[in-house]
C-alpha cells in the first residue's frame, strides 16, 4: 500500500431538492404530480357543493324559513302604517330650514338650522307632540 491511498471506501455524493421555504409549492407539486395537484384544485369546489345539498336534502330547510315574509312586504306595510300614524305637520319655525332627519321608532330627530343657532327638535310621532329642543352651540376654541 503507498501513502496515497486510503482503507476508506469511495463515497458518491447525490444532488438532492434543497429544503426550505422557497421549495413549498415546488415540492408539493413534485411529491404528489402536478396532474393530480390540478384535479384536486379543480374538483374540490365541485365536492363542496355536493356536501351542502347532501346536508340539505338530509336535514331540510332551516324552522321558521317556511313561514318567514319577504322583507319588501316587511318593510311595505312598516311604511304604510309609520306615514298613516303622522300628524298633519311638524311645526318648524319661520326662518329655520330642517337639515337631517333621524327615525328611530315613535321618536323623529329633525336638526333645524335658524337664525338663532342649531336646535335638534325631538318629536313623538305617535303622540303627534314636540318632546325635547336641544340647542346646539358652537365649540370654543
Amino acid at each position: 500500500m503507498s501513502e496515497t491511498e486510503h482503507d476508506e471506501p469511495e463515497v458518491t455524493q447525490t444532488q438532492s431538492a434543497p429544503q426550505g421555504p422557497g421549495n413549498g409549492i415546488g415540492g408539493l407539486a413534485q411529491s404528489i404530480g402536478a396532474r393530480n395537484l390540478w384535479i384536486i384544485i379543480l374538483t374540490m369546489p365541485a365536492v363542496f357543493l355536493v356536501a351542502v345539498a347532501a346536508i340539505i336534502a338530509i336535514f331540510g330547510k332551516p324552522k321558521g324559513a317556511e313561514d318567514a315574509e319577504p322583507v319588501a312586504a316587511i318593510e311595505e306595510d312598516v311604511v304604510a302604517e309609520a306615514v298613516e300614524d303622522l300628524p298633519d305637520t311638524i311645526a318648524v319655525p319661520m326662518q329655520a330650514a330642517p337639515g337631517a332627519i333621524a327615525l328611530d321608532g315613535d321618536r323623529l330627530a329633525v336638526r333645524l338650522d335658524g337664525p338663532d343657532g342649531v336646535v335638534i327638535v325631538i318629536y313623538d310621532i305617535a303622540k303627534g307632540e314636540e318632546i325635547m329642543r336641544v340647542p346646539l352651540a358652537p365649540a370654543a376654541e
